[in-house]
């Protein structure tokens, strides 16, 4: 007598959406545009205020020559820079994924900041792990093929340029989509849900290249209008392409780069918003809580 097997029921494809997640996102900041206002302009207000102290001791350190003192305070200023958004992030995520009017963040900011550190770290080390035995191999052979008597043909150069811009893509690419993968494992610890690494890796499984599809729409999105917003403003202001380099030399307008920064940083809060509510959206959608 013959024994039929019970079919198995085909896996359940994941069910994270990507139209969602956009719409979460760009929702959040225009449709819902007072409170996303009310949320940040505090922490607008911080930045705007840090970056005007930064420019005045900037302009302090510059006139009496002391670039090393520019660099130091640069550094500290991208720090705080940092910080803040660490915050920022934490109140947007709690606001959207657990209605708080006014979010805590103090209670989960050093786990968060933590894993915003490893995550980091991770996708840094996934990222010179591929790009950098091949700068490596690179560097190798123009030593090897550079004998000291003729110049390497263009075409050698050429293609090993090529070669490297093609990894570097792999490996940008290759971070996003982890990120993409592990970014619920973030989003938990800023609502204080227990969630592990391989949980988030669990829960975004076949979802990863849609999820880092809406991470590259994004930031893409964004970058067009801050490049589109810097380009038109920079000869109004007289600014020049290198003039955020040139900084230390003080050669440069410290007013009208001011002027520029504040139309990024009216970009920034915007994007970071956006971003962080597609993060969670994706945390909702894959995790069903």
């Amino acid at each position: 007598m013959n024994e039929t097997v019970p079919a198995q029921p085909a896996p359940a494809a994941n069910p994270f959406s990507l139209a969602t997640a956009l719409s979460d996102a760009f929702t959040y900041v225009l449709a819902g545009f007072q409170n996303f206002f009310r949320l940040s302009w505090k922490f607008l207000l911080f930045v705007v205020v840090a970056a005007a102290l930064f420019f005045v001791a900037i302009g302090v350190l510059a006139r009496s020559g002391n670039e090393l003192g520019v660099y130091g305070v640069s550094g500290c200023a991208l720090l705080l820079g940092v910080l803040v958004s660490v915050a920022y992030y934490i109140v947007i995520a709690r606001n959207w994924l657990l209605g708080e009017t006014a979010p805590r963040f103090l209670p989960v900011y050093p786990a968060f900041l933590l894993r915003v550190i490893v995550l980091t770290l991770l996708l840094l080390a996934v990222m010179a792990a591929i790009f950098g035995p091949v700068l490596v191999a690179g560097f190798a052979g123009l030593e090897y093929f550079d004998d000291g008597k003729s110049e390497l043909s263009t075409a050698i150069v050429v293609l090993a340029v090529i070669v490297l811009i093609v990894v570097a893509i792999i490996a940008v690419v290759a971070g996003i989509y982890i990120a993409g993968r592990l970014m619920p494992w973030m989003v938990a610890a800023a609502i204080e849900k227990p969630q592990t690494l391989g949980e988030a890796w669990g829960t975004t499984k076949g979802a990863g290249l849609r999820i880092m599809a809406g991470m590259l729409g994004l930031t893409i999105l964004f970058m067009i209008v801050d490049t589109t917003i810097e380009a038109a403003l920079s000869p109004l202001l007289g600014i020049k392409s290198d003039a955020f380099e040139n900084i230390a030399t003080g050669s440069v307008s410290l007013p009208a780069l001011f002027v520029l920064l504040l139309s990024k940083i009216l970009i920034y809060f915007p994007q970071t918003a956006a971003s962080m509510v597609y993060c969670a959206s994706v945390y909702r959608q894959t995790s069903g809580r």
